[in-house]
């Protein structure tokens, strides 16, 4: 007899349990079901990409903005030849990326990588070419980067003559601060070993720090002068072989430690 009475209540009990669980606050209830997919169109803030931290230059003058798309207005507009450390390679179009203080997106395709653990240089594979070649790939009258090795800064020059070496000036104030900078804070004849991104390439090269004569119509740079820029056996306007040597032993210190920095 109490057996039955047992037997009754435990069926009792076990149809009443779906009531007591629809009765439960719904936000309580949580259900598993095998065939449910997981869709990541909800979670547009984080996409899953792995966190990353990267050195990266910009090839040309870029825009910051504020999300993965053309749509909104721009951060800030980003010279070409700046450092921003990527942070995250998303879709390989856009990359998040930091720089100056500011987080945002920037187009993948004007970006270069600076890979100093890998021991990868900006543009690849560092070249040591004669002036005679090197004269025909520096474009003029347009900004190319300019590779401090020594400090890993970067600015923007125009090229406006090629004589006996290249004729060169900073593109903008900003670029003349850069500069300034990788010398020391003062202007100075002793060359920096330099490398050169132009047409694709890294040229291994040396840059005198004293602005002289004229400025080849670039104003407003800070700038009282220009500078010279001279490759693998280029010479001086005046012959002088002891200036001549210092800049090829600092284009052969280029080209031989840039692999390293």
């Amino acid at each position: 007899m109490y057996a039955k009475v047992f037997l009754v209540g435990v069926i009792l009990s076990v149809l009443a349990f779906p009531m007591a669980v629809y009765a439960m606050d719904p936000g309580e209830v949580y259900l598993y079901h095998p065939s449910a997919e997981y869709n990541d169109e909800e979670y547009d803030e984080y996409d899953g990409y792995e966190e990353v931290q990267t050195t990266f230059i910009t090839t040309a003058r870029l825009n910051l903005r504020p999300t993965p798309c053309t749509s909104q207005d721009s951060i800030m507009l980003v010279n070409a030849g700046r450092r921003v450390e990527v942070t995250d390679f998303r879709d390989g179009v856009w990359f998040a990326v930091y720089y100056n203080g500011n987080h945002g997106y920037m187009y993948a395709e004007f970006l270069r990588e600076l890979s100093e653990s890998s021991g990868q240089t900006i543009a690849g594979q560092v070249e040591l070419i004669e002036w005679n070649a090197a004269r025909n790939i520096i474009p003029r009258n347009t900004p190319i980067t300019i590779v401090d090795v020594r400090t890993g800064l970067t600015w923007q020059m125009i090229s406006f003559s090629h004589g006996n070496h290249a004729d060169i000036v900073t593109a903008t104030a900003e670029d003349t601060a850069i500069m300034r900078q990788a010398f020391g804070g003062s202007w100075t004849w002793t060359p920096r070993p330099v490398l050169v991104l132009a047409g694709g390439r890294t040229i291994a090269a040396s840059l005198s720090g004293m602005p002289h004569a004229g400025d080849g119509g670039v104003h407003n740079n800070n700038m009282n002068g220009h500078v010279c820029l001279h490759f693998l056996n280029s010479r001086t306007h005046n012959g002088n072989r002891s200036h001549e040597r210092d800049h090829q032993n600092a284009v052969r210190e280029a080209y031989n430690t840039a692999s390293h920095w």
